[in-house]
Parts: structure tokens; sequence; C-alpha cells
């Protein structure tokens, strides 16, 4: 009779199923082209063709549209992201009332968002050994095009000539004294930061082709060595190390100095902390912010003296938000968004008004549940990135580094939920 019950019981516990996602390669793909595909077209307009700014719109669409046309034939596996949906639903009514009372179809606004919604879903596709190879694989190929810029520097101009190419996409033109085929903002210059362990004679730029995205990089790989720590093997832990120091050494980002520390110091300091801490990054900034500056050294919204360093970025933060016109703020100014990519806060809420902020806010900080210790360094790390990051430049918006960020956002909440369906079964 026990043996029975005992046979009876082992019968009724249905085996674990295979998880479909293990299967699914295009998700993967799409995240490599999202952040692989400059330093494609920069080869190809160095040796091919001549690839223009449209040329790059288009491939971003082909991107970001080809996500959206796969997730159409995986639909089944995307029914528990209704909160997703919900974030893009309603940041789509605001871009229209945006739209209306603006009189401006603010393109660029509405696509910083749709990445996030793109990106968020594809990783919900993915499962953690694709995401761990898919990761570690980028890393390997940013540092050995790094190496290869910053010890053959001649080589790497001729593979990749970043000047002609923003030249080309961006209209910035290359002046006479630039021979080097290096993309002129990533020159150094007397006065720029510099952490002065490896002599290079630019800021390193690597696959990204441009600097700034460089920095951003490395701060997106502190944030996935650190959430992968447990299961990352030897070699790639010490890939992950190596890369990012590599990058911080030689590219000479405040930013990324400052918020890879504070990522790897978090990853010890975060988890004891209380559960929705990360909630209170923003009014934080904003209130030192306000306490570190005022308006007297502002005039028509500008500062009245105004340096390239971490002091005067902040300065310009400052003054830009205190001087915000109020019908902007409620999306009459959509037009003017643009003219403030340096000082984030106010890019975003002229583009997505005060409304679309918030929105933004609480789903970049309540998607994801802080159950677990991973999940908390998730919540703090990603309120970080977007909302000290914004604060002197609108780089994160950059689909070479919302992917990632976002990618490893949806992996994270689908994982939440297929273990609270799994408890679910169990009980």
């Amino acid at each position: 009779m026990e043996l029975t019950t005992a046979t009876n019981t082992v019968t009724d516990t249905p085996p674990e199923q295979p998880d479909p996602r293990d299967w699914f390669v295009a998700p993967a793909v799409f995240l490599g082209a999202a952040v692989l595909y400059n330093a494609l077209l920069a080869f190809l307009n160095a040796h091919v063709m001549y690839v223009s700014e449209k040329t790059v719109m288009v491939v971003e669409g082909i991107i970001v549209l080809g996500g959206c046309a796969y997730m159409a034939t995986k639909l089944k596996f995307l029914r528990n992201c209704q909160p997703i949906f919900l974030f893009q639903i309603t940041m789509l009514i605001i871009f229209c009332g945006v739209t209306i009372l603006s009189e401006y179809l603010n393109i660029k606004a509405f696509r910083d968002i749709f990445l996030i919604t793109v990106f968020t879903l594809l990783g919900t596709l993915t499962n953690q050994k694709s995401i761990i190879r898919l990761y570690t694989i980028i890393a390997a190929i940013t540092l050995a095009v790094l190496f290869l810029e910053a010890f053959a520097t001649e080589t790497y101009a001729m593979i990749f000539n970043p000047a002609s190419y923003y030249a080309a996409t961006r209209g910035l033109e290359n002046p006479d004294f630039n021979d080097t085929g290096i993309f002129l903002n990533a020159m150094s210059f007397e006065g720029r930061f510099s952490l002065g362990i490896i002599n290079v004679s630019h800021r390193i730029s690597s696959i990204f082709i441009e600097q700034v995205s460089l920095g951003a990089f490395a701060i997106v790989l502190t944030m996935f060595t650190s959430l992968f720590w447990a299961q990352l093997g030897h070699k790639a832990r010490a890939l992950m190390i190596v890369t990012i120091f590599m990058i911080v050494a030689t590219n000479n980002s405040r930013t990324a100095l400052t918020l890879c520390l504070m990522f790897a110091a978090g990853h010890f300091i975060f988890p004891k902390l209380p559960r929705y801490m990360h909630m209170i990054y923003v009014p934080a900034i904003l209130i030192s912010l306000a306490l570190a500056y005022n308006t007297s050294g502002c005039a028509g919204g500008l500062p009245i003296l105004s340096s390239d360093d971490l002091k005067g970025r902040l300065n310009l933060a400052f003054c830009t938000l205190s001087y915000m016109e109020p019908s902007y703020i409620f999306g009459a100014g959509s037009e003017k968004a643009r003219t403030f990519w340096d000082s984030g806060y106010v890019y975003l809420i002229y583009g997505q008004t005060i409304f679309g902020f918030l929105v933004l806010w609480f789903f970049t900080s309540l998607l994801v549940k802080p159950d677990k210790p991973q999940t908390i360094r998730l919540n703090h790390y990603l309120n970080l990135i977007i909302f000290l990051n914004i604060l002197t430049s609108m780089s994160f918006f950059s689909i070479k580094v919302s992917a990632p960020v976002w990618f490893m956002v949806g992996y994270f909440y689908q994982a939440q939920i297929s273990s609270r369906i799994r408890n679910e079964n169990l009980s």
C-alpha cells in the first residue's frame, strides 16, 4: 500500500519541461547587430560604399523592426509581458499628445522609448546560457579591437576610418589638421581628464567607433559582470575584468570610472539596503544638484562660466533644469528637446513631458521586483546608469548602450515570472 502511494506520488509529479527559449537564437542576433552595426557600417564606408545618415537610420530600423517581426511569431511566449506592453502604450499616448500640443513630430523621442520596449521584450526570449555567451563574445571583440586601436592606431584607422564615417553620417567635417583618420571628438587635449595609466594618443573607441559609447559600454559590462558573477567561469570573469579595466584606462571617461566603481562597491552593499532603496536616486540627484548650485551662476538658462569638466557639466544641468519653460514641461516644446542633448533631464522632459519622465522612472524602478540579491542589484544599477548618467549626457539612449542594458532587464523579468509560475505549479 505504501509502495503504491509512493509510486502514485512520483507519477503525479510532472517532469520539468525544457524551456523553448533554450533554442531561440534570434534575440542574441538582434542584440549583437545593435551593438556591432556601427563598426560594420564604418568599414563599408571606408572600403566598399558611401554610407550616409539615412543609411544608419535604415539599418537601425531594420534591426528594430526585424526584432518586432520575429517577436510577432513568438507572441505566446510574451503573454506574461503585460507591464512592458502597458508601458509602451502609455508612452505612445503621451507621444501623440505631445505631437498635437507642440505641432512637431519628434521621431527621436518615440524611438528612444521604443528601443526600451523592443529589447526588453527580446530579453524575455533568451536564457542564461545564451546571454552569458553573447556578452562574453561582445566583450572579447571589444577588447581585441581596443588593443588594435591603442597599439596599432594606423591600422585601426585604415580599417574603420572613423573621421570619414562621422563626416558622412553626422555632418561632422574632419578638419585638415586631423590626418589620423580618428574621430576628432576622440582626440585628447591639454587638461582633459585622464587616468594616466596607459599612454594612448586619443580616447579609445574600439568597435563603437566613437568614444562616448565605449565608455558607457564599460558601465554595461560592469553591470553584467556583477549580475552574473556566480554563473561566469574563471576565464569569463577574467575577460570581463580586463575589458572593463582597459576601457576605463584608455577611454578617459569620468562617468564610466565613477559608475564602474559604484557598481563594484554596490555589488556588496546594495543587497544589504532596503529593497526599494533604488527609488531614492532620482529625488536625491535633483536635490543634491539644487544644493550644490544656485541660479546666480546662470543667465538665460545657461551657466555664466562654462567648462568641460564635471563641475561645469553639472552646472549646465542645473541651469537648464532651473530655466525650463513651464509649457514645455507639459509637451508644448518637443522640438526644443534635441538642443539639450548634454542635459538629459531637460531633453527627456521636453521630449516625453514630466508625465512621461515619471512613467519611465516607475517602469525602470518597478518592472523587476527586488526579491533577491541579483534583482536588488539590477534595480540599483539600472536607476544609476540612466538617471545619474543623463545628468550630463543622453548617450544611454544610443541603441549600442540602451539595447544591452534593457536586454538584461528583460531576461531577469522573464526569469522572475518563470520562477513564480514554477512555484505556483509545485504548490
